[in-house]
């Protein structure tokens, strides 16, 4: 189990269960957090290249805070968590279907450069 076993659960529909994330865990080795941070970078650097829809990443940064809680979030991991949740709603006077531009590339982009400042997106 690994990342892209974990997101096409979620692309069939399956939200993956705990026991998904302890899988890819194992496979990649280190801590928990280091995990965490990569599972989330992934997504996001894969939502921004449009490889993954909105729902699909949404979801999946949705079910890590499930498996690692948010009080235990690393502060990369909660800066893209962060970036997905302001994308869920919609904000005072806000038109539908602009949350995503408004919100979410954003702050992906600002949490991307902070943390992962020699990569490109």
């Amino acid at each position: 189990m690994n990342t892209e076993d974990i997101l096409q659960q979620i692309v069939q529909n399956v939200h993956p269960n705990a026991g998904a994330f302890d899988e890819a865990l194992s496979s990649h080795g280190g801590s928990r957090n280091d995990f965490s941070d990569c599972f989330a970078k992934n997504v996001a650097q894969r939502y921004l290249k449009g490889t993954l829809n909105f729902d699909i990443a949404d979801c999946a940064i949705n079910a890590l805070s499930a498996w690692t809680p948010l009080e235990d979030f690393s502060a990369c991991s909660w800066a893209i968590y962060r970036a997905f949740d302001e994308g869920e709603y919609l904000h005072l006077e806000q038109k539908t279907g602009a949350n995503e531009e408004l919100y979410t590339r954003p702050m992906l982009r600002k949490a991307m450069s902070d943390f992962f400042p020699n990569e490109t997106n």
